[in-house]
């Protein structure tokens, strides 16, 4: 592995999951683990622009924005999978895999 992907490896667990800096602890789908949660509604990701908007009709919920280690946990999550954050249940709007960190992208019907 290279020096700048060692560095990163390094930063994804001293600098952006540090539970004194932005990390909490949280159980995602049945793993506890260190992860960044950013709760953004529905409402306001529609609200941005038409052409970068998603639609989701009749869905009144939550968006929610989790990062984590790809190696904590047992499976990388998939498109329409149902996905529990601290119990909540979500669909899997997307996940990325980017050196080491997943970025998923969930929503949850809060009807």
């Amino acid at each position: 592995m290279s020096g700048f992907k060692n560095m990163v490896a390094r930063d994804i667990e001293n600098v952006f999951l540090n539970i004194d800096e932005f990390g909490v602890e949280c159980n995602l789908n049945g793993t506890n683990c260190k992860c960044i949660l950013q709760d953004v509604s529905v409402a306001e990701g529609l609200s941005i622009d038409e052409q970068m908007s998603q639609s989701y009709p009749g869905l009144y919920g939550r968006r929610l924005l989790v990062n984590c280690k790809t190696a904590d946990l047992p499976e990388v999550p998939v498109t329409d999978q149902n996905f529990r954050v601290d119990g909540k249940l979500y669909i899997v709007e997307s996940c990325d895999n980017d050196m080491g960190m997943l970025t998923i992208q969930l929503i949850a019907n809060d009807r």
